[in-house]
């Protein structure tokens, strides 16, 4: 959402207080991190608002030993099979989808780290799968993937179908009054191997990591809505992979290179001409 209050309103449509009837909320699993100091936290559920089933993933904030929600992602987790059906259309995304956004101060670092990750996806993996309580969300139904080795694996797939991704739109991070999380969220074109260019939002928390920061959880949620309600989709792709370079083989000092001789095609020796016969 673009402010605060828009955010309100949309939420409003579906939790009002004053409602004589209120929707059916369950919890799938609440899953809640706290970060170093106790003072901020992650959490991930998956919701069903009556039978409607939605991944949420928020960061809290304690101030005074009160906890407040600082930001939470919101969405619908549709069939693989309606995912890649929705992505070989012209997607017409939320207006949440092209929202402004800005980095508060103090992000920068985490900012940089994570759009380095948009090409260079190993990145983002490296991180992941150095925590046990790091998780990756996708955007179909049952893609929640926690732990070192599942994400490994997991990751694993990811590079090998060249996943990447350009952002398509503003990106908005903020730093937990505590100094301990980042979270941030921009739109984004996925694109891979023999797959069709999908429109997501991001939302991604960074926990600080010495004088650094860590990715530990990466939400990737699907950007589509019915014609009229939002804008067209722009599919800004990301490059694409650079091939990769030949080895290349420098001989030690004072030793020739045998690699190089190696791969010389031998001379063919001339045939010696007959000699003419003796009288």
């Amino acid at each position: 959402m673009a402010t605060r209050s828009d955010a309100l309103v949309a939420l409003g449509k579906v939790v009002d207080s004053k409602a004589k009837k209120h929707a059916q909320l369950r919890s799938g699993g609440l899953e809640i991190v706290a970060s170093q100091g106790g003072h901020s936290a992650w959490a991930f559920d998956v919701v069903s608002i009556d039978g409607q089933p939605l991944a949420v993933t928020a960061v809290l904030s304690n101030t005074d030993d009160i906890w407040s929600v600082s930001a939470a992602a919101l969405a619908a987790t549709p069939t693989t099979r309606q995912v890649k059906a929705e992505a070989a259309k012209d997607a017409i995304v939320p207006p949440g989808g092209v929202a402004a956004g800005k980095a508060a101060p103090g992000t920068d670092a985490a900012v940089d780290k994570f759009r380095k990750g948009l090409v260079d996806q190993q990145s983002w993996g490296d991180d992941l799968a150095s925590r046990t309580d790091a998780i990756v969300v996708g955007p179909a139904a049952g893609q929640v993937t926690r732990g070192k080795q599942a994400i490994k694996k997991l990751w694993k797939a990811r590079t090998k179908s060249n996943v990447r991704e350009a952002t398509s739109g503003e990106l908005a991070a903020a730093l937990t009054p505590d100094g301990q999380l980042v979270w941030l969220s921009v739109p984004v074109t996925r694109v891979a191997d023999d797959e069709d260019a999908m429109p997501l939002r991001i939302f991604a928390v960074y926990e600080k990591d010495g004088a650094g920061w860590k990715l530990i959880a990466l939400h990737e949620a699907l950007a589509f809505d019915e014609p009229g309600s939002g804008a067209p989709f722009k599919k800004i792709l990301p490059p694409a992979p650079a091939p990769p370079e030949p080895a290349k083989v420098v001989p030690a000092e004072g030793k020739p290179d045998e690699s190089a001789a190696a791969t010389k095609k031998p001379k063919k020796k001339k045939k010696p001409k007959p000699r003419p016969a003796d009288d």
